[in-house]
């Protein structure tokens, strides 16, 4: 049900194109290590509030937190130009952490002063990053809203369907966001 209720930056279309989905331009670095990218206008969750910079960057936070969040591809931490210790990132996702890991994610991933803009420093060329985009651990998740590893029983949705209801390995109620 991932890709029913969250969008993500980039998706794939019925021929396997990689597109922009929440995204309107971005711009890559000649060597394809800085890559920026401007939100679309109008894009929200399902309460109505505007999906931020802040958004993309928390919910690919969470992707660290490989003691919390266990499932889904790790590319963020391979990817991005975070330092590692003993090839573990030293900034351990968004639950605990230290101040050193903080600042280096804070530096791979930056968001512009008006919350449209984010630009991700890789720490090795990458010509396909976007394609790594159209992955769910690069959807936007709302911090205030995020319930670390039950948040998948109650994900606040930024795609076409929301949950209406759900009950673990029985069913879930998508309806139209």
């Amino acid at each position: 049900h991932g890709y029913m209720i969250y969008d993500t930056l980039f998706a794939q279309d019925a021929e396997a194109r990689i597109q922009p989905q929440m995204v309107d331009k971005y711009e890559v670095s000649a060597d394809k290590l800085t890559w920026t990218f401007t939100l679309r206008d109008g894009v929200t969750f399902e309460d109505g509030s505007p999906i931020t910079c802040a958004d993309v960057k928390y919910g690919v936070s969470r992707t660290f937190a490989q003691d919390v969040i266990t499932d889904g591809p790790t590319y963020a931490i391979s990817m991005l130009d975070i330092p590692k210790t003993d090839g573990k990132s030293i900034f351990t996702g968004p639950y605990k952490n230290t101040p050193e890991g903080v600042a280096a994610f804070d530096k791979a991933v930056t968001c512009s002063e008006d919350g449209k803009t984010i630009t991700f420093n890789l720490g090795k060329p990458v010509p396909d990053f976007n394609g790594a985009l159209t992955l769910l651990s690069f959807s936007p998740v709302p911090k205030a809203k995020d319930t670390g590893e039950k948040y998948d029983m109650a994900p606040v949705s930024s795609g076409p369907y929301k949950i209406e209801s759900y009950t673990e390995k029985k069913s879930i109620v998508l309806v139209r966001n």
